[in-house]
């Protein structure tokens, strides 16, 4: 923790660059800065649990609250019941939210053909904390951008079932049901179709961003990206079978 309010603390992340000053996060920027702001101030007095955009510091780097609360480590712990619960309620409210509105962008996250709406894209354990089982915070919005909303639950699913882990197809298919019935909308067996076509994005996306000179995306795959995923995806689509049947 910082010891004064102009001491910098280095956050975690694969992408790299967020530094905490006091209540503040301070991150680096891009061509899709803009269009990240607007939406924070569109959903601002819409949605909880999201940062504000304070301007930025005097080395050009946003400056957002910082949102304090427990990160679980999906390594360790599953995210419980109650939790993903609150995960997707914070969801469906932020896509009502965000059903009229409308930016040119430029946009970061990769193209998504057919894209009927914004959303924040990176929903994963590492972006989110709590207090006790009630959502505190969802951040690291740099990803925000045109998808579908069976794209955002898809990704929400791959890290919060978790797919990308084998805990057998039971535990699978009880917490896409539930996902799909907190939700409302997607079936529980459409959500986990549209998961490989959502990694496979993210396969493609990273090297092909790494190449135009996104340094996030070159960070990303100094960590094992996309190989990473790529292998868990291969895990996970030999397992679907067994989950599909499980969804009954």
């Amino acid at each position: 923790m910082p010891a004064d309010d102009d001491e910098e603390e280095v956050l975690p992340g694969n992408v790299g660059g967020a530094v905490r000053v006091g209540a503040t996060v301070h991150r680096p920027t891009g061509p899709w800065t803009p269009a990240v702001h607007a939406l924070l101030e569109h959903i601002a007095s819409r949605v909880p649990h999201v940062p504000r955009v304070h301007g930025f510091d005097d080395e050009g780097r946003e400056v957002l609250d910082f949102l304090p609360g427990q990160v679980v480590d999906v390594n360790i712990e599953a995210l419980s019941a109650a939790r993903l619960v609150a995960l997707v309620d914070w969801t469906r409210r932020f896509h009502d939210a965000v059903a009229d509105f409308i930016h040119p962008g430029p946009w970061r996250f990769f193209d998504v053909p057919d894209a009927t709406s914004v959303g924040h894209n990176d929903l994963g354990y590492y972006n989110i904390c709590f207090d006790g089982d009630d959502l505190a915070g969802v951040f690291d919005w740099d990803l925000a951008g045109p998808t579908t909303p069976l794209f955002e639950l898809a990704f929400l699913a791959w890290n919060g079932v978790p797919l990308w882990r084998d805990d057998g197809p039971d535990v699978a298919a009880a917490r896409l049901h539930l996902i799909a019935d907190t939700y409302g909308g997607p079936t529980a067996r459409e959500i986990l179709m549209a998961v490989a076509p959502r990694i496979q994005l993210m396969l493609v996306g990273i090297p092909a961003h790494a190449a135009r000179g996104d340094t996030g995306m070159a960070n990303l795959m100094a960590a094992g990206e996309p190989g990473r995923s790529r292998a868990t995806l291969d895990g996970l689509v030999t397992r679907m079978p067994l989950i599909d049947r499980a969804l009954g």
